[in-house]
């Protein structure tokens, strides 16, 4: 079935046809239905999309990613209503993103065309016990030793490092030569070098795979992607990528809830008329339709103003469309009713959990937006023109 991978595939139309056909095979959707009542990431479906060339055909020769193929590949995923598969797909493929970008060994780069060809799995993990999103306070150290690196530590929550080949590895990096400071570094580890532990049993997203990792093992110099002191930089910008990613993945998931939300307005029969026929339930279907359709365009708007794409930019798109994504599943669940709260008869409660948890992988809310308020500027000379606060020497 494969196509003549990038070069087939190089336009966005081809891109999209060739990954539908591939997520509508009957077998895809097993896999893909098994994994999630498992709850458990299956690797078969990264072994499937490289062999189809779906990452290779994103990237061909770039060393920046295809934001359109983003968009396409993450909200497809999105509307297949399995939150941890998708976020998983999003990471594997943001690790490509640091090492395609970053990488400049001959070993990264291998491993970069290995995990597009689907022959490996990777994932990404920075998060510690007390450290959450705080970057600057982990605790797990890269120090020099026998011209490569030992590497220290633990990681909390990594996904999905169960089935992953190799993690990419926030640290502190120890500098001797500058005493006393640690700079943030990156690493790839092989998996095998790392104790992975048991999957934590998550409130949403279960098909992620999620599980702590602990370590203390050497990696040669030439698996380091980002020296001390530049790994805050580059695990930003490869965070824009997942955030966009996300942010494209929610869309999808709002698209397959609100479709069969309206399809159980046109089936369901209240006080003698279909649930579409009462006016306050179609028109607050209809508000929350514009506002996907217009997040969509907006991220479409991201595309095309290639400037315009940043981490803060990025990070706006993907906490305020998550923020509405959560509030589009509880409506749609509410609008079902007794069988939106029912796991035995429909979806919407796990849809439901599966979106909340993304308001929280990939950064918070309160962290995204003091990414944006960073960027906030004063319009002082509008604000002297306009505004006459009263002063009390102004009394007669």
């Amino acid at each position: 079935m494969s196509i003549c991978l990038e070069h087939s595939m190089s336009d966005i139309a081809a891109f999209k046809d060739h990954l539908d056909g591939i997520l509508a095979l009957a077998s895809t959707r097993r896999i893909i239905e098994d994994a999630e009542a498992a709850g458990t990431f299956p690797r078969s479906i990264i072994e499937l999309l490289g062999r189809e060339g779906i990452f290779a055909a994103k990237w061909q020769e770039r060393p920046l990613p295809a934001l359109e193929h983003t968009l396409a590949l993450s909200e497809r995923f999105g509307r297949l209503g399995c939150g941890g598969i998708a976020s998983g797909v999003t990471l594997h493929d943001s690790a490509i993103a640091m090492l395609r970008r970053f990488g400049r060994s001959a070993r990264l780069r291998e491993v970069a065309g290995q995990a597009m060809a689907g022959d490996a799995v990777l994932c990404i993990s920075a998060t510690e016990a007390g450290a959450g999103s705080d970057m600057l306070g982990l605790s797990s150290t890269a120090v020099p030793e026998n011209g490569g690196f030992r590497l220290r530590g633990h990681k909390k929550m990594a996904s999905p490092s169960t089935v992953a080949d190799y993690i990419v590895l926030a640290l502190r990096g120890v500098d001797d030569s500058r005493e006393g400071r640690d700079d943030l570094a990156l690493f790839l580890v092989p998996t095998s070098q790392l104790r992975v532990g048991k999957a934590f049993d998550i409130v949403g997203a279960r098909s992620i795979s999620t599980a702590p990792v602990v370590f203390d093992t050497w990696v040669p110099a030439d698996m380091m992607i980002a020296r001390p002191g530049t790994g805050l930089a580059v695990l930003s910008w490869a965070l824009a990528q997942e955030r966009f990613a996300m942010a494209a993945q929610i869309l999808g998931a709002c698209h397959l809830a609100l479709g069969v939300t309206v399809a159980r307005m046109k089936r369901r029969k209240s006080f003698g008329a279909t649930l579409f026929d009462h006016q306050a339930l179609r028109l607050r279907v209809a508000d929350l339709q514009a506002r996907v359709d217009m997040m969509r365009l907006a991220l479409n708007g991201l595309i095309a103003d290639g400037a315009g794409f940043n981490v803060r930019s990025a990070s706006a798109a993907k906490v305020t469309v998550v923020r509405l994504g959560c509030e589009v599943m509880s409506e749609c669940m509410h609008i079902f009713g007794s069988a939106g709260v029912l796991e035995t008869e429909s979806p919407l409660g796990r849809w439901w959990r599966d979106v909340k948890m993304a308001r929280i992988g990939g950064g918070t809310d309160e962290m995204l937006w003091e990414i944006v308020a960073a960027g906030l500027e004063p319009d002082h000379e509008n604000y002297e023109r306009l505004v006459h606060e009263w002063q009390p020497e102004q009394v007669d």
